[in-house]
């Protein structure tokens, strides 16, 4: 039986296997594991992907953490906890986690059906930056920190762009809100 966990106002999320083996600062103190803050005006609906395909006998590839709903939304969720330098590439892994778990979702008519009567319908990547120990950056990630400048110049929690199966793409960077 699937577990799902209602949640509404303020509230976060982690993908603790994101924090397996980590040697980043945040590892250290479990209440600084959060990776996604929401904010909800309503209630809302919270599942594991993971738990959802730990069903299925066949491997399912890679896939998102969350599925979130609410009485007229559904978001899928893929979170990481990135360096500012690895982010691209992060951002091009969850693009494809997110299509994988479309893909599979909508595979079963009754899925797809139930999540087209939403309105709205989102993917969001969000990540946190991550911070090596002190004696941990090498001068290769310190001549990298420049990109930051980049990322952060086409970075806002409020852009959207059109995503596959009529769904937006939506990019949320720690500490931002996700409202839904």
């Amino acid at each position: 039986m699937l577990e799902e966990r209602i949640a509404a106002g303020d509230f976060s999320l982690i993908d603790p296997n994101a924090c397996l083996g980590c040697k980043y600062v945040c590892n250290k103190e479990p209440e600084e594991r959060e990776q996604l803050k929401v904010h909800a005006t309503q209630n809302v609906s919270i599942i594991s992907i993971d738990q959802v395909f730990s069903f299925v006998q066949e491997n399912v590839g890679e896939i998102c953490d969350y599925m979130l709903e609410t009485t007229n939304t559904t978001i899928l969720v893929e979170m990481s906890c990135s360096t500012s330098e690895h982010v691209i590439g992060k951002r091009q892994k969850a693009r494809v986690q997110l299509y994988n778990t479309l893909c599979k979702l909508y595979s079963s008519p009754v899925v797809r059906g139930h999540i087209e009567q939403n309105d709205i319908r989102l993917v969001v990547f969000s990540w946190k930056e991550t911070f090596p120990e002190e004696n941990e950056m090498d001068g290769i990630e310190s001549s990298m920190t420049g990109m930051t400048v980049l990322t952060d110049a086409v970075y806002s929690p409020d852009n959207e762009s059109k995503f596959d199966f009529d769904f937006k793409l939506k990019e949320i960077r720690y500490p931002d809100l996700l409202a839904c």
